[in-house]
């Protein structure tokens, strides 16, 4: 349940920071249309890229420190399979793509691009982004994840594509974990 409260509280300060105090519009946080075709090359492109990263991640944690992937959080909602734990989920696949890119992408990393120029903006950007997460196992991919989606947005300017290759990415995570797509358990 926090998890939910902390997504809707980034839409709050984005709203209040960037919109009420700045004045500025949906098109300043990247809500511009880009190509369909264009979204769905990045995505594709994007997952195989972050699944390869996070196969060798695990594997030379595992094979070469001897560290285990501890139970990550969404293991946890697949495991308990009831009515609050379907909504987590929706909220996980859905609702916090949208509101995590929209204030890490949209809202934090243009304005640390200003004051900083591009590539610290990736930098601090992603580093907060898996911050954010709060899951020091999964640390490093999820900041190779949150640059690789603050790369993109930087290319696309367009917060649709990056909202929908997270999306994509936790849809196919939780597909995994709940025995839906019969392949490699990355996390």
């Amino acid at each position: 349940m926090h998890r939910t409260i902390q997504t809707l509280l980034m839409l709050g300060v984005v709203w209040f920071f960037a919109i009420y105090w700045r004045g500025a519009s949906i098109k300043d946080l990247g809500f511009k249309y880009y190509s369909i075709l264009k979204t769905i090359w990045y995505t594709f492109i994007s997952l195989l890229f972050i699944f390869l990263i996070s196969f060798l991640y695990v594997f030379a944690l595992k094979s070469v420190f001897g560290i285990e992937a501890p139970p990550s959080k969404i293991d946890e909602l697949v495991a308990n399979r009831n009515i609050s734990s379907n909504i987590l989920i929706i909220v996980t696949a859905v609702v916090a793509p949208f509101c995590e890119e929209i204030y890490f992408r949209g809202f934090i990393y243009p304005a640390f691009k200003k004051n900083f120029g591009m590539l610290v903006a990736l930098f601090l950007s992603s580093f907060l982004f898996s911050l954010a997460h709060l899951d020091l196992y999964s640390f490093i991919p999820i900041m190779v994840i949150g640059w690789l989606l603050a790369y993109i947005y930087e290319k696309t300017k367009s917060i649709f594509t990056v909202i929908f290759l997270h999306a994509a990415y936790n849809l196919i995570l939780i597909s995994i974990l709940m025995g839906k797509i019969n392949f490699l358990k990355l996390y």
